[in-house]
């Protein structure tokens, strides 16, 4: 199940099924996602518009492309759901074994309350700065699932109490379930300097078109199988227009740096099953600084609103909205190699702490490959890698 599970989130990646709220950036990534102020005008599409006029003297460049991946999964979820169709069929195979029943009740039992966590994402972009108007057009997409399980207690009383009985029937109405958002963003970052009070500040703007699409996969417990969730039948899609805007300052080697993305609210439904399911894609806030020379980099992004995801008409309350704190660091060995490192904190608490590391290699400064890694617990982990070019 959790190498089939992997694989999905794979598939979700090279396919159009993507997610516009965050971006797969591997060097932002490996500085804990702290890009607001940091971020280089080839990468300032993905969260800053007004960075790509930060560097006007900056040359000509190309991400192609950027992909990453991440699995959380602190309570061992795929592996009970793995575990639960064996343990349930044995059951129903000589239910009158009190070992049987025992295992059946405890499996079943052990999935209440428990989540899983998908995500992933690509990216590519050109950027062109310039001592006017500076230009990035980008495609960027990313992808979020959620594994939920509803477990009803009727089921568990019903392989405790009636396994002598015969003829009882055992037909589970506890629920496997996959939710499933994404949005794939074509967008063009303009950006300029004005000088203000003897300062210079940036401005940009993004102007971008966004596609939706979400899957919601419902079936019995002991009948799931996640090679089905993206069936045709569970999906929905929209194309809409939205729009992000940036402001950036420097003096010396400090920089500020305002983000506000998706300022058009939207809410996207899923396919209607036995509940009912909203994604609200909507603005969010960030505030950044950061402290840049040739050879360190710090940075600290601080979101100023909670970012909202799914939500239910009906039934549990699914826990996945975030407001995040990103803190990371970046040393240079003069141009040609750089290590990075950072820690992510929710405020919501929907995810744990979350550590980040990453490497990166410039011959020349003219190629660049980066490689970053994330981790929290044992089971949450994920990594992400991109290559890009400067003329």
């Amino acid at each position: 199940m959790k190498k089939s599970l992997v694989a999905a989130s794979l598939a979700l990646v090279s396919a159009s099924s993507f997610a516009a709220n965050y971006s797969i950036d591997t060097r932002i990534d490996a500085m804990g996602g702290a890009g607001t102020a940091a971020s280089s005008y080839l990468t300032a599409g993905f969260h800053n518009p007004a960075l790509v006029a930060l560097e006007p003297d900056a040359a000509f460049g190309i991400l192609l492309p950027v992909i990453g991946i991440q699995y959380r999964d602190p309570d061992e979820l795929v592996d009970g759901l793995e575990d639960f169709g064996g343990v349930f069929d044995q059951f129903e195979n000589d239910p009158t074994n009190s070992d049987n029943r025992t295992a059946a009740a405890n499996a079943l039992g052990n999935l209440e309350n428990k989540l899983a966590y998908l995500s992933g994402g690509f990216g590519g972009a050109i950027a062109v700065p310039t001592s006017t108007i500076s230009g990035n057009f980008f495609v960027k997409g990313y992808t979020e699932a959620i594994v939920m399980p509803e477990v009803e207690a009727s089921d568990v009383t019903n392989i405790n109490d009636n396994s002598q009985i015969p003829g009882v029937d055992y037909n589970l109405d506890s629920k496997g379930r996959v939710l499933a958002f994404g949005v794939v963003d074509v967008g063009l970052a303009l950006a300029g300097n004005i000088e203000f009070a003897g300062q210079r500040i940036a401005l940009g703007v993004t102007p971008k078109s966004q596609k939706y699409y979400t899957y919601h996969y419902e079936v019995a417990v002991d009948n799931f199988d996640v090679d089905d969730w993206d069936s045709d039948a569970n999906r929905t899609e929209e194309s809409a227009f939205n729009i992000d805007l940036g402001a950036a300052w420097q003096s010396g080697p400090f920089r500020l740096g305002f983000a506000a993305k998706n300022l058009i609210e939207k809410d996207i439904k899923t396919v209607v099953y036995t509940r009912d399911y909203t994604y609200t894609i909507g603005p969010l806030y960030t505030v950044g600084g950061a402290f840049v020379t040739h050879l360190l980099t710090v940075a600290v992004d601080i979101d100023l609103n909670e970012q909202k995801r799914f939500s239910a008409t009906s039934g549990p309350a699914i826990k996945d909205n975030t407001q995040l704190i990103r803190l990371g660091a970046e040393f240079d060995a003069w141009g040609w190699a750089q290590v990075r490192g950072g820690y992510i904190e929710d405020l919501e608490d929907t995810l744990d702490g979350t550590l980040t590391m990453g490497l990166g290699l410039s011959p020349f400064n003219t190629v660049h490959f980066d490689l970053a890694a994330q981790f929290s617990d044992n089971n949450s982990y994920g990594g992400s890698a991109q290559l890009s070019f400067t003329f």
